[in-house]
C-alpha cells in the first residue's frame, strides 16, 4: 500500500475535492457491498484458492488503471475494479486461517495467527508508507507507479497456497444455503448478532478517521514530506496492537478489552476536534489501537461461533455492514470537512460514539455475562450429574 499515505493529496492533485474523495469510497463502498456476500458465498462454494487468485488478479488491474486516471470517472472505474478484488480477498483470507488450523489439527489458537496477519499485513503497509513518502519527493505520480507494480506480488504468494480440505455448502441449494447463513448470524444467536453489529460499527469508525487523517495533516500545516513517516507510525501502531491483541484479552479479559476497543475511537475523535496542533496527531493512534483490537479480537470471536462451511461468507457480511455504514456517514463527514474543518468534523462523530457505546456495546456486554453465567451453571450440573 505504497499510495495509502499520500492518497488524498493525490486524488487531490487528479482535481477532487474532499467531499468528491469520500464519494468514491462510498462508491467503492456501495461496489463492495454488492460483491461482498456473493464473492464470500463463492469461496464457500468453488474454493479459497480460485477467490484469491481472481482477487489478485484484479488488484493487478485497478492499480495499473488508477495510473493512467485524470478525473472523478476515470479513478472511479479503478475503484469499482479493486472493489471486486477487496471483496474476493475479503473473509477469504480468515477463512484460510481458520480452516488450515482445523486440517492439520494444530494446538494453536486460531486468534494468534489472526495476530500475526494483522502483524504483517499493516508492517507491510507501514513499511510501504515510508516507501511512499520518499517518491512523492520526486513526483506526485511515484507512488501510484509503484503501487501498480508491487500490487501484482499477492499473486506470487497465492499461486503456491494449497487449500485446506473442509466441509461446504450444495452448490445446488443456493437458497437454503442463504436460509442457514441468515439464521445462523442473525435469528438463533444474539451473542453472535450483537458481535456482528459491534464489529461494524466499530469498524467504519476507525474506516471514516482514517480518510480524514490527511485532510487534518494538511489544515494543521505538516508538510506532505512527513505523511510517509505518519502513516508508518499509524500503521506500525496497528501491527503492534493487533500481534498482541489475544495476549491483552488473556491479560485484562474480554470484556474490559471490548471496553477498549469501543472507548478509543471517542478518546481519538473528541482529541483531534479539541486538542490544537501536532498533539492532536497522537489521538490518531488510537483509532489504530482499537482498530487493531477489532480486527484481531472481535475476528476471532465471530470465527470461533460459526462453522467452515460459511465462514468467507459470514466474515463477507461483516465486511459489509462495514462498508454499507461507510456508504451512510462517509460522504456526509467528507462534506463536514469540506465546510467546517476536520477538527470539528472529529468532534462531532466523537459524540455520537459515546452514545453509541450504550445502545451496542453495553448489552453485548450484559448478554456476554449472561452467556458466561449459563455456559457455567451447566457445567455445575453436569459435575453434580457426574458425582452423582
Amino acid at each position: 500500500m505504497i499510495i495509502m499515505p499520500v492518497i488524498v493529496p493525490f486524488f487531490q492533485s487528479r482535481g477532487l475535492s474532499m467531499s468528491e474523495i469520500y464519494q468514491i469510497q462510498a462508491v467503492f463502498g456501495f461496489a463492495l457491498l454488492l460483491f461482498e456476500v456473493p464473492s464470500g458465498y463463492i469461496s464457500d462454494l468453488f474454493g479459497r484458492k480460485t477467490s484469491l487468485i481472481w482477487a489478485c488478479l484484479l488488484h493487478g488491474i485497478g492499480y495499473f488503471f488508477l495510473v493512467y486516471s485524470t478525473d472523478f470517472l476515470t479513478i472511479l472505474a479503478s475503484e469499482i475494479v479493486l472493489a471486486l478484488a477487496v471483496s474476493l480477498m475479503s473473509g477469504t483470507d480468515v477463512s484460510v486461517i481458520y480452516d488450515s488450523q482445523l486440517a492439520i489439527g494444530s494446538k494453536k489458537a486460531p486468534i494468534k495467527m489472526v495476530g500475526r496477519k494483522v502483524f504483517y499485513l499493516q508492517t507491510g503497509e507501514a513499511l510501504g508508507g515510508l516507501l511512499g513518502g520518499f517518491l512523492i519527493l520526486f513526483s506526485m505520480n511515484g507512488p501510484i507507479v509503484g503501487q501498480a507494480i508491487v500490487a501484482w506480488l499477492p499473486l506470487c504468494v497465492v499461486a503456491f497456497i494449497k487449500e485446506p480440505p473442509r466441509s461446504s455448502l450444495d452448490k445446488k441449494a443456493h437458497k437454503e444455503n442463504f436460509l442457514f447463513v441468515f439464521r445462523t448470524l442473525f435469528v438463533e444467536s444474539k451473542t453472535l448478532r450483537l458481535i456482528l453489529l459491534t464489529s461494524m460499527f466499530y469498524g467504519v469508525s476507525t474506516l471514516v478517521a482514517v480518510w480524514g487523517f490527511q485532510k487534518y495533516w494538511q489544515e494543521i500545516q505538516i508538510p506532505l514530506s512527513y505523511f510517509g513517516y505518519l502513516w508508518a507510525i499509524s500503521n506500525f501502531t496497528v501491527a503492534v496492537t493487533g500481534r498482541f491483541a489475544h495476549k491483552i484479552e488473556v491479560m485484562v479479559g474480554s470484556s474490559v478489552t471490548l471496553v477498549a476497543m469501543a472507548l478509543l475511537p471517542v478518546v481519538g475523535f473528541l482529541g483531534v476536534g479539541y486538542v490544537d496542533g501536532v498533539l492532536g496527531v497522537i489521538f490518531c493512534l488510537c483509532f489504530q489501537m482499537s482498530r487493531g483490537l477489532n480486527a484481531v479480537v472481535m475476528r476471532d470471536a465471530l470465527n470461533r461461533r460459526i462453522g467452515s462451511e460459511l465462514r468467507a461468507t459470514a466474515n463477507s457480511i461483516s465486511s459489509l455492514g462495514v462498508r454499507g455504514l461507510f456508504i451512510l456517514i462517509g460522504p456526509i463527514f467528507g462534506a463536514m470537512m469540506d465546510t467546517s474543518g476536520a477538527a470539528k468534523s472529529f468532534a462531532g462523530l466523537g459524540w455520537i460514539y459515546a452514545g453509541l457505546f450504550f445502545v451496542i456495546v453495553l448489552p453485548l456486554l450484559r448478554q456476554r455475562r449472561e452467556f458466561q453465567g449459563a455456559d457455567e451453571l451447566r457445567r455445575a450440573k453436569k459435575s453434580m450429574s457426574q458425582g452423582n
